[in-house]
């Protein structure tokens, strides 16, 4: 992903808004759900933007869909689908997982994000385009490029106040939670689990009892592992031919190496194989709270506990 580097206020009272905030440091815009490949082609060299149109400050924009519904205002958190491209090039998308993408915040200068944001509301499709050198008189960080603008197409699923959000979130929380523990629990029961969970709520089944080094905080251990969803969907391994069996892209099949009690690691899994020993086979069993939480994860739904087999391998 190219290194843009927008106007947006950092002020935000949640932590997923502050991740994406990372991942976008890229300027202003993507392409539609319903923007065709015609449409990008014709616009996104020649600097000429066929079918857009123009507000006062000189803000590119096109609706795909627009709506009666209320334009966001300040401080107010926008939920949306985003495409962006770098002329026709695809840049980033979350399509399909609508986010908490964006806040409000004052215009820093004529045209920017900011303004174009207060021109949408729930329902809405928009594309917007920046051109690359107006942005580098605001920003001479804006690297130069073969394209003429950037392009941020938004589909926006809600618009909250700051209050609206927080509610939303403790609310999505406290369903999720109690979704997860429900399922995690019928798990329990199916596989006629009868060990109980340790401090951190991770169940611990040991299949093969170790005989060698043990890991300790501080050492470096090697595992092989394969790790699955409670409906067996399984989402990363270290062997060959179960990743081939589960279409899993890697590049390598070695052991999985960290050093225990780093931070590398999600914390059920980190915390568990402390007093392992080598030869040591388990099953661990992570509620969403000691791995990726109620964020999604790749392939990783949120509030989704994990099944890890595990072998030890090595320790030093």
């Amino acid at each position: 992903m190219k290194n843009y580097y927008p106007n947006l206020n950092k002020k935000t009272t949640f932590n997923h808004y502050q991740t994406l905030n990372q991942m976008r440091k890229i300027l202003f815009v993507a392409a539609a759900l319903l923007m065709t490949a015609s449409i990008l082609t014709s616009c996104g060299r020649g600097g000429k933007l066929k079918g857009f149109k123009r507000t006062e400050s000189g803000l590119n924009y096109k609706f795909h869909i627009k709506t009666d519904s209320p334009r966001a205002q300040l401080d107010d958190i926008i939920i949306a689908e985003i495409w962006m491209y770098l002329g026709e090039e695809l840049e980033y998308t979350n399509a399909g997982s609508p986010e908490p993408m964006f806040q409000v915040m004052e215009p820093q200068h004529p045209g920017d994000l900011m303004e174009a944001l207060q021109m949408i509301g729930t329902g809405d499709s928009v594309t917007f385009a920046f051109n690359l050198n107006e942005m580098r008189k605001y920003d001479p960080t804006v690297p130069e490029e073969d394209a003429t603008h950037v392009f941020y197409t938004i589909k926006v699923h809600g618009i909250y106040t700051l209050e609206e959000f927080q509610a939303k979130m403790e609310a999505d929380q406290i369903a999720g939670e109690l979704e997860e523990a429900a399922r995690l629990q019928a798990y329990i029961s199916e596989k006629g689990i009868t060990v109980k969970p340790n401090a951190d709520g991770v169940y611990v089944i040991i299949k093969t009892r170790g005989t060698g080094a043990v890991a300790a905080q501080g050492k470096t251990i090697s595992l092989n592992y394969t790790g699955s969803l409670l409906d067996g969907t399984v989402f990363d391994t270290s062997f060959e031919t179960i990743a081939k069996e589960n279409d899993i892209p890697r590049f390598s099949f070695e052991p999985l190496e960290f050093l225990v009690g780093a931070g590398r690691m999600i914390p059920g899994l980190d915390n568990a194989v402390v007093g392992m020993r080598v030869g040591t086979k388990a099953t661990l069993i992570i509620p969403s709270n000691m791995a990726y939480g109620s964020r999604p994860h790749g392939p990783i739904p949120a509030f989704s506990p994990l099944v890890f087999d595990i072998e030890i391998v090595g320790v030093k």
